[in-house]
């Protein structure tokens, strides 16, 4: 493939990571490449290293724009991308120098692809790996729609952006919901409609870094966690609808994020919360669930069953544990 890949970058404050960011991506052993750095309204100098990245490579153009989040600076992205390829990176992580050239190989071998993603990797901010990728063959794998959305339904799958290459045509049919927080898994689901396949090329291209302070790693977002629940619930309605085969994927699915849910919501902000009433209340509703389902691991079972009984005595027990072995809880 020597057709042009657009390479949209959300920037806001992170002067700190950004030139080893762009730097991984202007120097990927695949050329043909045009950069869109998006300012996001940064406060601090990063809109003076996208111009003078703009000003030393052709292939990049810096966009600033008012702070809106990084899904409307994905989406002034989207607008001006000129290539026949899309792909994503968020401005503290990195790719690895042959990705894109990796990526492209696979709309090489299978012309009606519209989607291909390759694996991720966390690492800590001092480099050190966290986890590695889900999946490690080599092989480029195809699965259907329905297939990866089941993946996704049992976090076997990947759910980020940054990790895919997208047809330009098809992604501009789309758009990221501003605002909310969760929105790649979101609009995955509702783009996974529209897509027959997913091809998987089953090696590591993304290095995901966890530091602290960024949108939903590593700190408390009620935004996160709500927009979560209502993600899971969506595709359960999206699954009763069109996938009966996956009911009780969505239904385990749901369950898991209204444990995560509770989990790392902390106690103070569960007191008069329209959406912790409503997930308590559903833990309570669904212990049959929670008993019976068998994709729910034997940990998570016993834990849901506990936070349906006894959620608050649970989550002061939990936070106990988290204390003694010196992870700070935000009460």
């Amino acid at each position: 493939m020597t057709d042009k890949v657009s390479v949209i970058v959300p920037v806001y404050n992170s002067s700190a990571y950004l030139v080893r960011c762009v730097d991984a991506i202007l120097n990927q052993t695949y050329e043909n490449l045009e950069v869109l750095l998006i300012d996001d309204g940064s406060k601090d100098d990063s809109l003076d290293i996208c111009k003078k990245y703009e000003e030393k490579d052709k292939r990049v153009r810096a966009i600033h724009k008012e702070n809106g989040g990084s899904s409307s600076a994905r989406n002034v992205g989207i607008k001006e991308a000129t290539g026949t390829y899309i792909c994503f990176c968020d401005s503290d992580d990195y790719y690895e120098l042959d990705i894109i050239e990796n990526l492209s190989k696979v709309f090489d071998e299978y012309p009606d692809a519209l989607v291909a993603q390759c694996m991720a990797v966390c690492r800590k901010e001092d480099g050190t790996l966290e986890s590695g990728p889900l999946k490690d063959s080599g092989k480029i794998v195809k699965e259907t729609s329905e297939e990866y959305l089941r993946e996704l339904l049992l976090h076997l799958g990947d759910s980020s952006f940054c990790s895919k290459m997208i047809k330009a045509n098809f992604m501009k049919k789309f758009s990221f919901n501003e605002g909310r927080l969760n929105e790649d898994f979101e609009l995955l689901v509702y783009m996974a409609e529209e897509f027959d396949a997913i091809y998987t090329y089953e090696i590591t291209g993304y290095n995901i870094i966890l530091r602290f302070g960024s949108n939903t790693r590593n700190t408390y977002k009620n935004l996160f966690y709500d927009c979560m629940i209502e993600n899971s619930d969506m595709v359960r309605k999206l699954v009763e609808e069109k996938h009966h085969s996956l009911l009780e994927e969505s239904r385990k699915f749901q369950l898991y994020q209204r444990l995560d849910y509770t989990l790392h919501t902390p106690l103070s902000k569960m007191k008069n919360n329209p959406m912790a009433d409503k997930v308590l209340k559903e833990l309570k509703l669904w212990r049959v669930d929670i008993k019976t389902n068998k994709y729910l691991a034997k940990k998570d079972r016993r834990n849901l069953m506990i936070l349906s009984r006894a959620p608050h005595l649970s989550k002061w027990v939990h936070n106990k544990i988290m204390f003694l072995k010196g992870i700070p809880v935000e009460k």
